[in-house]
């Protein structure tokens, strides 16, 4: 599906864009810009919108998405832009310093827009080498550090920064996205209801004609959960999605949402999903705690089914899952 080519098509975000664009408007640059919030709420597309706009030839609106710089940023052969992102899950330091290098070369007019995806992802070295670069920024260079962790970061980075915070959106913001992108409305509602507020997570679930048998899977294998003894039979319905980890997680963080959602509305809810479990006495918050520290242990490199079988199993966990 097609991403808005103009900030005019970002509608859900509108007070937030017209922040992003008043220093392009007014030409004061602001050269450190921190996009902090959930992955898939826009960041990516409001920064390549930004550095597009802010080298636009064109007149009227900006991006105009026809001067030849548009074009360049269109064809993703611009040299205003730099976009960096992890490898092997991580953003070192070489790749920061090989950044920096670049930076010191003024293009040939205009601003050259340095996008730092997962920023959270740079080591320590790496941001230490950054901040250097943020401290004596040359007025020709701009960077976009885009994060959902903005606490990762050096609290000497944020300082520097000016920060805009991406909240996820409602579903019926989703819902209007996605059937503005050709979606057909029951399609888009069943999508914005497993996507969390993320128009980038519900495009990612459309995309993927995996992804509505392993949502399946992983409500089946949580309900399935009754006594410890139920607990490798449930991480056995899940087993074949070790290459899809964290979307797993992903799908227990959105019901443990939707069930705290639910727990504090006076309606039933309207996915079977969410009355399951509510029926079973799973507590959003603690499903959320759960999943947020299985992430954790799949970071630390803990083995898929080890972490997901403690989700399941571990004592802790499984007391704070399920009501007496």
């Amino acid at each position: 599906m097609p991403e808005p080519s103009s900030f005019s098509e970002f509608r859900a975000r509108r007070f937030l864009t017209e922040q992003i664009m008043r220093p392009v408007n007014t030409g004061r640059i602001v050269h450190a810009q921190l996009f902090a919030g959930p992955d898939g709420t826009g960041k990516r597309t409001a920064a390549l919108l930004a550095a597009r706009a802010m080298n636009c030839e064109g007149e009227g609106e900006k991006p105009c998405n026809r001067c030849p710089s548009c074009l360049q940023f269109l064809s993703g052969n611009s040299p205003r832009l730099l976009l960096i992102q992890p490898e092997d899950g991580s953003i070192k330091v070489d790749v920061i310093r090989r950044m920096i290098e670049r930076v010191s070369l003024r293009p040939d007019a205009g601003h050259l827009c340095v996008i730092i995806d997962q920023a959270d992802r740079m080591n320590e070295s790496a941001q230490n080498a950054l901040l250097k670069t943020l401290e004596e920024a040359p007025d020709y260079a701009v960077f976009y550090l885009l994060t959902a962790k903005p606490s990762s970061l050096l609290t000497t980075i944020r300082s520097r920064c000016a920060m805009f915070r991406f909240a996820p959106l409602d579903d019926e913001t989703v819902v209007d996205a996605l059937v503005q992108r050709g979606i057909p409305q029951t399609q888009a509602k069943e999508t914005a209801r497993e996507a969390a507020g993320s128009i980038g997570r519900a495009t990612s679930i459309l995309e993927d004609d995996s992804f509505r048998p392993m949502y399946e899977s992983a409500v089946r294998a949580l309900l399935s959960v009754r006594e410890n003894a139920d607990v490798y039979a449930a991480f056995q319905m899940i087993a074949g999605y070790k290459d899809s980890a964290r979307r797993i997680l992903e799908i227990y963080e959105t019901l443990a949402s939707r069930l705290m959602r639910a727990e504090h509305a006076a309606a039933e809810p309207d996915e079977d999903a969410v009355r399951a479990l509510l029926q079973r006495g799973v507590r959003g918050d603690r499903l959320l705690s759960c999943a947020v520290e299985a992430l954790k242990k799949l970071t630390s490199n803990v083995s898929y089914q080890s972490t997901m079988e403690m989700l399941f199993f571990d004592p802790v966990s499984y007391t704070h899952l399920t009501l007496p």
